[in-house]
């Protein structure tokens, strides 16, 4: 028998009785048969534990094993994630809702300036038309006449002019300057700035989005007991036609634009018209069962930290994915430091320690698996259309105008 069986640097009993620990730790299978035995874990329990926890040993008990199937249902996921890291609940639909208000809002003075813009423009060129189509009934007696209309919101002059001045002489100043064409074009680049917004529409309104994407899982992954990945943050990307893509160009893929090259650029063009989504779009969890631990938490912490340094050199992370590490207790047994304070300890390490129980409580908020974003839920968007609206309606009755003219030029 152990001459001193106080001595917890001793092993008390077996065929390793007197011998340093360390000796019992390097005999692998006999770690694996003393973790079998009930009668060692309720009598040796400070030893039991250093078996299951030696960072060389890779011993399941059955306990363990039952920890580890908990991780195959959803719900435990959810409220082990919520645990943690509550946040990433409250992505629900109201969050897109909001944020997405906000990115419209954002555009509203752009939007109001494109219409001061175009409406002035374009009744400048009804009332240039209206004269120049006086003029041509007898140029010789008329004479020359010249017009200022404002510049194109979209077009930007390098000598920053905000008037183009027109001149009409001759019949082969309306191949040079023909109104109509001038009109037409206006209309037809502000066709596109809507286009962008109807095709937003469109997309918010037929596309899914789910607050939480289903889980990942995997066991015994490499190094860890349970890895699961968990994607929230669902990105918001609409796909936008060649023709829209063309005309916002780099400012709708948000490419950097030079001191001089904002000299070519017109101003709507200089705003951020790619909608931002978060950067983190998906957590990735290490999950580390221990159906108990007690004052050997440190050797815990130990395997804990050098499974990270594992990770880090031989699995390949996402860069936009948030990393955590998250130690699951069934049973806290420690009596010379408190559990809060074992806590405490791992948290520093960036590590979170949750106990069974917690999670089984968890009361989780209600997750929207799939739902859809219509315009009408966007006050601001809202406006924009109405805005948008009434320009399309100065420009159907602008369209009737010079229909009206183009009739009579030909007799009917």
């Amino acid at each position: 028998m152990c001459k001193n069986k106080k001595d917890k640097n001793l092993v008390p009993f077996g065929k390793y009785e007197g011998q340093p620990l360390e000796v019992l730790l390097a005999d692998k299978s006999y770690c694996a048969w003393m973790a079998g035995q009930a009668s060692i874990r309720e009598q040796y329990p400070y030893l039991y534990s250093l078996v299951l926890n030696d960072p060389e040993n890779d011993i399941k008990t059955p306990n363990h094993n039952r920890m580890q199937a908990e991780y195959l249902t959803e719900d435990t996921m959810l409220k082990l994630f919520y645990l943690v890291n509550p946040e990433i609940f409250s992505h629900e639909k109201k969050y897109y809702v909001r944020n997405l208000n906000d990115y419209f809002t954002d555009k509203m003075s752009i939007v109001k300036n494109v219409f001061e813009s175009v409406s002035s423009r374009i009744s400048e060129i009804k009332i240039m038309a209206d004269e120049v189509a006086s003029i041509s009934e007898n140029w010789n007696m008329r004479g020359k006449k010249s017009f200022t209309i404002p510049v194109s919101p979209f077009k930007k002059y390098t000598d920053g002019r905000k008037q183009e001045e027109y001149l009409f002489s001759s019949p082969a100043s309306l191949i040079v300057s023909n109104p109509e064409e001038l009109y037409r074009n206006t209309v037809r680049d502000f066709d596109l700035f809507h286009a962008f917004f109807e095709e937003s529409r469109l997309y918010l309104a037929e596309s899914q989005f789910k607050q939480i994407s289903p889980c990942k899982i995997s066991f015994e992954k490499k190094f860890n007991d349970v890895t699961i990945e968990i994607k929230h943050h669902e990105e918001i990307n609409p796909k936008f036609s060649s023709r829209v893509e063309k005309f916002f160009g780099r400012a709708l893929y948000r490419y950097s634009v030079g001191n001089n090259e904002q000299l070519n650029y017109p101003d709507f063009l200089l705003a951020e018209w790619r909608y931002a989504n978060p950067k983190k779009t998906s957590e990735l969890y290490y999950v580390e069962l221990k159906p108990s631990i007690g004052d050997d938490y440190h050797t815990v912490l130990n395997q804990i930290s050098n499974r990270r340094e594992q990770n880090k050199m031989y699995i390949k992370q996402k860069a936009s994915q948030n990393v955590r590490y998250i130690l699951v207790i069934g049973v806290y047994d420690g009596t010379g430091v408190s559990f809060e304070n074992v806590k405490s300890i791992f948290k520093s390490e960036e590590i979170d320690v949750v106990l069974e129980k917690d999670i089984e409580n968890v009361k989780l908020p209600k997750i929207e698996s799939d739902f859809r974003i219509s315009h009408s839920e966007l006050p601001a968007l809202i406006e924009i259309f109405n805005i948008l609206d009434s320009m399309k309606k100065t420009i159907r009755s602008t369209d009737e105008c010079f229909a009206d003219k183009n009739n009579r030029a030909s007799g009917f």
